[in-house]
């Protein structure tokens, strides 16, 4: 088949984008994974990781049960079908889910665990050169 002028198959002329463009888009998406934001907004780093939990909590609940994205009417049709299926499937994929929820729930006890056992140690730490610093200070 020819492309000419009036097929729609002709390639679209793409909008150029420049280097600098494109970096600044990567670094944008960089600081977002990372959570450079909140981080940058003043924000202690306790919050941060109280930010950080609220966020694993609400990720770890995996489950088949989702909600629904219809698109127009095609969409609202296949909802039944999508329900059907569903239904149909859970049987064999909750006890994979099952099994992950179990393992999420005990990481994340884990993590918080790790978490007091490091910010004990920081204060302990903090106090012992305290005390260092104190006997240096005296002959």
């Amino acid at each position: 088949m020819r492309r000419g002028d009036g097929n729609h198959l002709a390639p679209r002329r793409a909008r150029t984008t420049s280097d600098g463009e494109i970096a600044a888009l990567i670094a944008e998406l960089e600081e977002e994974v990372h959570g450079a934001r909140v981080r940058s907004a003043g924000a202690d780093a306790a919050s941060v990781r109280r930010t950080a939990r609220a966020v694993a909590d609400r990720f770890a609940r995996v489950s088949a049960d989702r909600p629904f994205a219809a698109r127009g009417r095609r969409g609202l049709l296949y909802d039944p079908v999508k329900l059907g299926v569903r239904k149909l499937v859970r049987w064999y994929v909750e006890p994979g889910f099952a099994d992950q929820r179990a393992f999420n729930d005990a990481a994340l006890r884990l993590l918080d665990d790790l978490n007091e056992r490091v910010e004990r140690l920081e204060a302990g730490a903090g106090g012992q050169r305290r005390a260092d610093a104190g006997s240096d200070a005296a002959p």
